[in-house]
């Protein structure tokens, strides 16, 4: 048994050190980045299967042109041959001077599809183009010459934290598919991955002073059924908490502050989640985040090392998400 798993164990190790050797020379080749211009450096061509069906009948039109000595043969096959190295030349100008630039992403939650935006445009007609990221769909594009292209690749996310460079495969075998050509384009799009949110009965702390939690506490209001007083409006606060009445008369936003600094709130801690592995915390926070901003409500989050302090809206809410994403630095 031994024996016939230690060549197992040499062939996996000797894929992995192909595989990492191979990366290597990519990300020498072809860097990652933003915007990316194909030219000869980073486009890659080799005969398609029916580019290899076209070689081996031109082979066998030539040996019978020359048993035959028939000049008529001759002349097809070398007319044939003169108009496959067109179609090489022609495959590999369809790709050459495309350029591909990173659109702005929109985090999604571990197990979702992400939606990558990339923009083609050219100088001249790139036609017959396939684009996509392996295991994923592909999509098909062709860019007339000075009208760039918008296109959106589906992504499966499978981890949290920053969104890991993926290399894209663009391919085109225009105009008649002797030919493949192809890149392998890393793309770099800074976007973070929340973790997958997993439903539970939140866990609440109370606040420093041993006050029990409430998540959809809030101070009384006066006789006059109104908030305890206003505030300039925050980059985030709801639209149910912007006094339109008084910004309609004095010109500038305001909002509603109906829970004070010092007011009643929840935590969600890290600590209250025990026996359980971090990335499963991680997915029970990630819900209690969810479900308290949806409610709008007033809650910090307390992580090992980190601490977010109490706050409500969609921008403290982001950053919660965030902290949980980035937690670990995965």
């Amino acid at each position: 048994m031994s024996q016939q798993s230690e060549p197992a164990a040499d062939h996996s190790g000797l894929r992995q050190w192909r595989q990492a050797l191979w990366r290597r020379w990519l990300n020498r080749r072809i860097p990652p980045a933003s915007i990316l211009a194909l030219s000869h450096r980073n486009v890659f061509i080799l005969p398609s299967r029916t580019g290899w069906v076209f070689a081996a009948l031109l082979l066998v039109m030539l040996l019978t042109a020359i048993n035959y000595q028939n000049s008529l043969i001759y002349g097809l096959t070398f007319w044939l041959l003169s108009m496959g190295l067109s179609s090489m030349w022609l495959t590999f100008r369809n790709l050459s001077g495309l350029t591909l630039s990173a659109g702005q992403a929109h985090p999604v939650f571990c197990g979702d599809t992400i939606g990558l935006p990339v923009q083609l445009s050219s100088d001249g007609w790139c036609a017959g183009l396939t684009l996509g990221y392996s295991g994923n769909d592909k999509v098909e594009a062709s860019v007339p010459p000075g009208q760039p292209q918008s296109l959106i690749l589906p992504v499966t996310t499978r981890q949290r934290g920053r969104l890991k460079i993926r290399r894209l495969l663009i391919q085109s075998r225009y105009p008649f598919g002797l030919f493949t050509a192809w890149s392998w384009v890393a793309l770099d799009y800074r976007v973070i991955i929340y973790p997958e949110p997993l439903a539970s009965a939140a866990v609440l702390s109370g606040d420093d002073t041993g006050t029990d939690p409430d998540l959809t506490q809030r101070p009384e209001t006066s006789a006059g059924d109104e908030p305890d007083g206003l505030r300039d409006y925050r980059p985030g606060d709801s639209l149910r908490r912007i006094a339109w009445k008084q910004s309609a008369r004095t010109g500038d936003l305001r909002s509603f502050d109906t829970v004070s600094e010092s007011g009643i709130c929840c935590w969600f801690d890290w600590a209250s989640l025990e026996g359980m592995d971090a990335e499963t915390r991680l997915s029970h926070l990630t819900h209690w985040v969810v479900a308290a901003a949806a409610e709008d409500g007033h809650y910090g989050l307390r992580l090992p090392a980190l601490t977010l302090q109490p706050g409500q809206g969609e921008q403290h809410r982001r950053e919660c998400l965030e902290a949980l994403a980035l937690w670990g630095d995965v």
